[in-house]
């Protein structure tokens, strides 16, 4: 198959997903006031965003019987639109955007603020600040979730910031059913926008992309992998023509001390480790306290290393326990780890496979963490060729198509990131395809994904996943050429 296009190439820089920002930077604020503020800034980002042109540039879609109007109950000026209906129905409300909030630059700094007026309290109320192309195509999306009380103006801030150069910014308004049916006031819709931002102190990496302290990418996405038993990559890193930008090692509870001394290494060399770890007990008695001070010692331990640390525990966990033990694990040990270093970021760790095709307890729906994760990982494989039961396995499948574009919508809903902790295919692929590994990349990086660490190892292996042959090993560093790296010390 023909090798992916220069664009294809640069979108490793430019990615769509909703990140794990500084905190700063991911402040959302609900603030209840009781008197009107001072008037909008001249051009607001968006067109008529205070109504004093009725329903002009305002729209509404959803299920049927929504409708919009005016109301002289405003906030400021003389109207305000009303959103209403006679049943319980959802609607989305869209308010087109001015030339302010066009042709942004890539890292332009965006605000949407949106005053809300319910009639009734416990009418929830969604703002949706998003980033599209010219074309109109999705890039990100962030939002803020509230329930304001009942005939009071309430502003719903969203800050974002933009991926793309060229981006337009637009504000949206979701509105769930509620049993009385819909009666919503909205007035000095805004979207103000500012420069692109500085480098932040966290980093930069090899791409110009900023990284967070905890090592996510504010675009495009490391690429990497497992290699041997844990076994220093520097030969296939020459092999690669390049260094790795991520670096997987597995270890059980007695390896700690074994760890810390490989991510010392991989961050000496440029690399994110990203580590997993079997625990000291089940864990149902890891979601009790019992490795509270084993996950702390850990935590710390990274926490003194010159550069940032991903961390997952018992990862694919699926056949292997309860899950939600597992789950209640995950939350419980979420919060000492990022409370104890804050060069970590937490990762979760899941097969891919289940969570869209296996039995339901699976589903990401009930056994995703009720916790901040800073990444999710899913672990992929192109089974092509692959004896199992006797039976050859013919299918080739498209990962953007079963996974990634899944993984996309997902990951924005859940405001984490996510990437692939493993993948590989086989050599029978290879020889089927012999370009996958880099268009594979080049379409995890399109929908946002900010990690890929191919798993290059007979250890444990089910197929030959290895890159064993010479141009197995260069469609591997054609996706490595130009993708994220940390900087060398």
């Amino acid at each position: 198959m023909a090798s992916p296009t220069a664009e294809a190439r640069a979108i490793r820089t430019s990615s769509t997903r909703a990140p794990a920002l500084a905190a700063a930077a991911l402040l959302l604020t609900t603030i209840p006031v009781h008197s009107p503020a001072t008037a909008a800034a001249p051009d607001p980002g968006v067109r008529n965003g205070g109504a004093e042109r009725g329903t002009t540039a305002w729209s509404v879609s959803g299920e049927p019987g929504a409708r919009l109007s005016t109301s002289t109950t405003s906030r400021s000026g003389s109207r305000a639109v009303r959103v209403h209906s006679e049943r319980p129905v959802r609607a989305r409300v869209d308010v087109r955007a001015s030339t302010a909030a066009r042709d942004r630059a890539r890292g332009t700094t965006g605000t949407a603020e949106v005053w809300i007026r319910t009639a009734a309290t416990g009418q929830e109320v969604t703002v949706v600040a998003r980033e599209v192309t010219a074309s109109g195509r999705w890039v990100q999306s962030r939002r803020r979730s509230t329930t304001p009380t009942a005939d009071t103006w309430t502003a719903v801030r969203v800050p974002l910031t933009t991926r793309r150069p060229g981006s337009t910014l637009r504000v949206r308004l979701v509105l769930p059913a509620n049993d009385s049916g819909l009666d919503v006031l909205v007035d000095d819709v805004s979207l103000t926008t500012g420069p692109p931002r500085a480098s932040v102190a966290a980093g930069l990496l090899t791409t110009g992309c900023r990284h967070s302290a905890r090592g996510i990418p504010s675009c495009g996405a490391y690429f990497g992998a497992a290699y041997g038993a844990n076994t220093d990559p520097a030969p296939f890193e020459q092999q690669a023509g390049r260094r790795l930008g991520v670096r997987r090692t597995f270890f059980d509870a007695r390896g700690v001390a074994s760890a810390v001394r490989h991510a010392t290494a991989d961050l000496a060399r440029g690399r994110l480790p990203w580590i997993s770890f079997k625990l000291p007990h089940s864990w149902e008695k890891m979601a009790a306290g019992a490795g509270d001070a084993w996950v702390t010692d850990l935590a710390r331990r990274l926490a003194a290393l010159d550069g940032p640390v991903w961390v997952a525990f018992h990862h694919e966990p699926e056949g292997d326990g309860d899950i939600d033990a597992w789950r209640r694990m995950q939350e419980h040990l979420a919060p000492i780890v990022r409370g104890s270093a804050p060069n970590v970021a937490y990762t979760v760790v899941l097969t891919g496979w289940n969570q869209f095709y296996g039995d339901a307890a699976y589903r990401l729906d009930n056994l995703w963490p009720r916790t901040k994760v800073d990444v999710a990982g899913f672990d992929l494989y192109n089974e092509y060729g692959v004896v199992k039961d006797g039976r050859r396995i013919t299918e080739f499948p498209d990962f953007d198509d079963r996974y990634f574009r899944r993984l996309q919508t997902w990951a924005a809903e859940q405001d984490v990131a996510w990437g692939m902790a493993e993948w590989a295919y086989t050599d029978e692929g290879h020889a089927e395809d012999p370009d996958w590994i880099e268009r594979t990349f080049d379409q995890m990086v399109a929908r946002g994904g900010v990690a890929a660490a191919y798993f290059n190892t007979e250890v444990n292996a089910y197929g030959s996943w290895r890159l064993g042959s010479g141009s197995k090993r260069q469609d591997f560093a054609n996706g490595l050429r130009g993708s994220a790296a940390l900087p060398l010390p």
